[in-house]
C-alpha cells in the first residue's frame, strides 16, 4: 500500500465512527478551525529553456511527493471561510525530457507552499458541506542541487489557487474534508553545465500542480 494510501486509513475511521452522530458545529462555536491531513502534490510541468537561445525539443519533468499539510481556517460568515494552507517542505526531483533526457536529473529543489483562499459555500448538501474558491499561492525555495549543474538557483514565486472541497460533519466541531486545489505557479532557474563547458542555462517552468488534501477538522 503506498505511503499517501496508507495515511488515510485513521481519517477514514475517524469519519465511520463519527458518521451515525454527525451534525454541524456547536452553535457559538469559535470562527477559527484547523485541520491536519496527509496532502498529495501532483506537477504538471513545461520548460522552456535557454542557453545562448532556445533549446528546441527540451523539457523538464517533476515528480510527485506527498506531505503532511495543516490548514487554518476562519469563518466571516456561515457562507465565507477565508483558509491557510501550510505543508512541510515538499521535495521534487527536475529531471530533463526530450533533448535534456542524457542529463538525467537536473535539479533536486526543497520548496514550502502557503495557499491563501477565500471560499464560499451554499449550505449543507445532505451529509456534506461543499465549497468553491480562489486567492493565491506563494512558494518558498529553501535549497536546489544537482548533480548534473552547478551554482544551481530556483526562484521563489507567487501565483493563483483555484479550490473545490466538501466538509463531512462528525460531531463537537469536527469534520472531515477532503479539497482538491489547483494552483498555477511560474518561476525561473539558472544554472551552468559542466557537460556543455560550463555553459550558462536559463529556464522558465510551470509546476502547476494538483495539490489533494484529505483532513480532520476541528472548529474550535
Amino acid at each position: 500500500m503506498k505511503p499517501f494510501s496508507r495515511a488515510l486509513l485513521p481519517l477514514a475511521c475517524v469519519a465511520l465512527l463519527g458518521s451515525a452522530h454527525a451534525q454541524t458545529a456547536p452553535e457559538g462555536a469559535s470562527p477559527w478551525s484547523v485541520a491536519v491531513g496527509p496532502v498529495h502534490l501532483a506537477f504538471s510541468t513545461k520548460a522552456d529553456l535557454y542557453a545562448g537561445g532556445p533549446v528546441p525539443g527540451a523539457g523538464v519533468h517533476a515528480s510527485s511527493d506527498n506531505v503532511l499539510g495543516v490548514e487554518i481556517g476562519y469563518h466571516f460568515t456561515p457562507h465565507w471561510m477565508a483558509r491557510l494552507d501550510l505543508a512541510n517542505p515538499v521535495r521534487s526531483n527536475l529531471t530533463g525530457t526530450g533533448n535534456l533526457a542524457p542529463l538525467g536529473q537536473l535539479t533536486q529543489a526543497k520548496v514550502g507552499p502557503a495557499i491563501l483562499t477565500m471560499n464560499y459555500t451554499p449550505g449543507m448538501w445532505g451529509p456534506i458541506r461543499p465549497y468553491i474558491g480562489g486567492g493565491m499561492v506563494y512558494m518558498k525555495v529553501f535549497s536546489a542541487s544537482s548533480n548534473a549543474l552547478q551554482n544551481v538557483k530556483v526562484d521563489n514565486a507567487f501565483g493563483g489557487a483555484f479550490l473545490v472541497g466538501a466538509d463531512w460533519p462528525l460531531r463537537d466541531g469536527y469534520s472531515l474534508a477532503l479539497s482538491v486545489q489547483k494552483l498555477y505557479l511560474k518561476t525561473n532557474a539558472t544554472g551552468t553545465v559542466p557537460a556543455m563547458g560550463g555553459a550558462p542555462v536559463t529556464a522558465s517552468v510551470r509546476l502547476d500542480p494538483l495539490v489533494s488534501f484529505l483532513s480532520l477538522r476541528k472548529q474550535f
